[in-house]
């Protein structure tokens, strides 16, 4: 079939569908809406995913709940979900366990998972291992990502490899995270490297971040930065990072001001923690109240290192206790050292579970 005859004929299939959608079809209306969607006409996609939902298609209600999540309005797209879900679509039911999940609606999410993960959807069967693996049940956790993972799944085989790796089977961990890499999921390079970091293979740990960075993996890219960084090769970690940087990653833009300070240059350092903070970096923060510090700002110091201490951050909280000490206000300074450790203990007790 020639191009110009196949433009032709999805012109005629276009308002073939878009003349069935008007005059009620709700298959030919969730057509119409991803057709919509995919030219990135939204509002109008929406549209006719709603009308096709109130007719009682399921697939419809899913999708017109991922285009209002996508737009910030969660509250409306879990009652879709919910309506998918109770319709019988996995994919609903995914969403609303999703949806749970980020609320803290933990047994909720769990029930609702297992019900998709039961019809042998992938991604549902992925997203319950990952769930009770997160509510400390690996047992579980490995078989639901392990079935997720014969079918291909990358997000499984990465959550499998944590698994595994937590029981001490970190050969078999890796096998899954070389899969998922071999797949094209490249945050299975980061997971490699760390693990080669840890066992102190660092030539083998720059190879998987390498690899990840330059498939462009934004993990990879700060990994890959902070290697070089550490060993010295100041220029080429900064390279990275500004790759990491531009696109949005906080800790590269809070490591490129550790770099402008080390060379001197407290201006730019400023202005790379302050980007990061506003980005959300915590520890962009203490570092903007040690550079204020410095400059005998003592009120603005004092600013940003309670403001990273109240979000939990164990230096922001020591940082604020050794100021708050030092103009005598003991009692605080010992509270705000009391919730370090606190925090600290807690951190390392993750960890070890996390190993």
């Amino acid at each position: 079939m020639s191009g110009r005859l196949r433009k032709w004929n999805t012109r005629v299939d276009d308002y073939l569908q878009l003349k069935a959608a008007e005059g009620g079809n709700v298959v030919a209306m969730s057509r119409v809406a991803a057709a919509l969607r995919e030219r990135g006409e939204l509002a109008e996609a929406e549209s006719w995913y709603r009308r096709a939902a109130l007719g009682g298609d399921r697939v419809a209600m899913t999708a017109l709940a991922h285009l209002l999540a996508d737009r910030g309005a969660h509250e409306e797209a879990e009652r879709w979900y919910h309506e998918a879900a109770l319709a019988g679509d996995p994919h609903g039911m995914v969403g609303l366990g999703r949806s749970y999940e980020r609320r803290g609606r933990l047994r909720d999410a769990e029930y609702w998972l297992r019900e998709a993960a039961e019809t042998e959807d992938a991604e549902a069967m992925a997203a319950l291992g990952h769930l009770l693996a997160e509510r400390g049940r690996p047992d579980e956790a490995e078989d639901w990502c392990r079935r997720a993972a014969s079918t291909g799944n990358t997000a499984a085989m990465l959550d499998l490899g944590l698994v595994l790796r937590g029981q001490g089977r970190h050969s078999e961990a890796a096998r899954w995270w070389r899969e998922a890499v071999e797949a094209g999921d490249l945050a299975g390079t980061c997971l490699l490297g760390r693990q080669a970091e840890r066992l102190s293979r660092v030539k083998e740990a720059e190879a998987w971040y390498r690899q990840g960075a330059t498939g462009g993996n934004v993990e990879a890219t700060v990994r890959l930065g902070l290697l070089l960084h550490r060993r010295g090769d100041v220029d080429e970690a900064e390279a990275w990072y500004l790759d990491a940087a531009e696109a949005g990653d906080t800790a590269a833009m809070t490591n490129l001001g550790v770099l402008a300070r080390s060379r001197g240059d407290e201006g730019e350092a400023a202005a790379w923690y302050r980007k990061a903070a506003q980005h959300g970096s915590v520890p962009a923060m203490t570092n903007l109240g040690h550079l204020a510090e410095a400059r005998d700002d003592l009120a603005q110091a004092e600013k940003f290192f309670r403001a990273a201490a109240e979000t939990g951050d164990v230096q922001g909280m020591l940082s604020l206790a050794r100021m708050l000490h030092g103009r005598g206000s003991v009692n605080e300074a010992e509270t705000w050292v009391a919730r370090a450790q606190e925090a600290r203990a807690e951190a390392s007790q993750d960890g070890r579970d996390r190993a």
